[in-house]
C-alpha cells in the first residue's frame, strides 16, 4: 500500500511541480527518439495504476495465497525502480535511468513468470493481479527500448551502417516478435493489447511525414500482432502451460 503510495505521490510531483523543473514528456522531447510513440500513447499508465491501485485493495483477500509473499517483494522492488527511475530521469541521469530500468523490467519479467506457474481461478485475480501485472510488463518491454533509444540519442550515435529510421524499424521489429513470441508462448493475449497500444502511438506520430515508411512498417506489423491477438482469444481460458 505505501509502496504505490509513493510511486503515485512520486509520478504525480513529476507532473505537477515538476521534479527539476522539466516534465516528464518534456525531457522526453530532449531526446528525440524515432522509435518514442506519440504523447498520448503514455496515457496507458494511468490504466496500469488504476489496475493496480485494484490490486492493493484486492491483495487483502488473497494474503494466504502461496504467491502472494513472492509477488509483493518482487512488487516492493517495481515501485523503489518506479520511483528511481523518476527521479534518475528528471535529473538527466541517463545511464542511471537506463540501469533502474532494467531492474523495473527485471521485476516485472519475475512477476509475470510466476503468475504463469499458478491458476487464478476468481475474476478479480485475473483482472487485479494477471491482467495488472501483464499490462504493466508488457508497457515496460517497450519504455526500456525507448528508454536505451534515448541514451544513443544523448550520446549523439548516428546508427552506425544503418540510418536512424532502419534502426528505428529494426527495433519496431524485434519489439512485435518478442511480443507475438512471448504472447504465443504463454498463451497470453492482454500482452498484445499494450504493445498494440505503442505500436499505434508510433505509427499516428510518424503518418505523412518524412519518415513515413517507419508509419508503414508500423502498420503492417500491428495488423499481424491483431490477428495474433485474436487467434489466442479462444486458448485464453485455460493455459496448458500452468499447473
Amino acid at each position: 500500500l505505501f509502496a504505490l503510495a509513493a510511486v503515485l505521490t512520486i509520478n504525480t510531483l513529476a507532473i505537477m511541480l515538476p521534479i527539476n523543473g522539466m516534465s516528464t514528456g518534456e525531457l522526453s522531447a530532449l531526446y528525440p527518439s524515432l522509435f518514442t510513440p506519440a504523447g498520448f500513447t503514455f496515457s496507458i499508465w494511468s490504466v496500469i495504476y488504476l489496475l493496480l491501485t485494484g490490486f492493493i485493495i484486492f491483495q487483502w483477500t488473497v494474503l494466504s495465497k502461496p504467491y502472494f509473499v513472492e509477488l509483493s517483494l518482487w512488487f516492493l522492488l517495481s515501485s523503489f525502480a518506479n520511483i528511481g527511475w523518476i527521479l534518475t530521469w528528471h535529473y538527466l541521469f541517463i545511464y542511471a535511468s537506463v540501469l533502474i530500468m532494467l531492474i523495473l523490467l527485471f521485476s516485472l519479467t519475475k512477476i509475470f513468470l510466476l503468475l504463469q506457474s499458478v491458476i487464478l481461478t476468481s475474476l478479480t485475480e485475473k483482472i487485479f493481479i494477471q491482467l495488472a501485472f501483464t499490462f504493466y510488463f508488457s508497457w515496460i518491454c517497450v519504455a526500456t527500448i525507448a528508454n536505451i533509444s534515448a541514451l544513443l540519442v544523448s550520446l549523439s550515435w548516428d546508427g552506425g551502417i544503418l540510418s536512424p529510421i532502419m534502426w528505428a524499424i529494426t527495433m519496431i521489429s524485434v519489439a512485435s516478435v518478442l511480443g507475438i513470441f512471448i504472447s504465443i508462448r504463454f498463451r497470453e493475449p492482454a500482452f498484445l493489447l499494450v504493445l498494440m497500444w505503442a505500436l499505434y502511438g508510433i505509427y499516428s506520430k510518424w503518418t505523412g511525414t518524412e519518415n513515413n515508411s517507419i508509419a508503414i512498417t508500423t502498420l503492417i506489423l500491428l495488423l499481424l500482432i491483431a490477428v495474433t491477438f485474436f487467434a489466442l482469444l479462444p486458448g485464453f481460458k485455460k493455459n496448458p502451460l500452468k499447473r
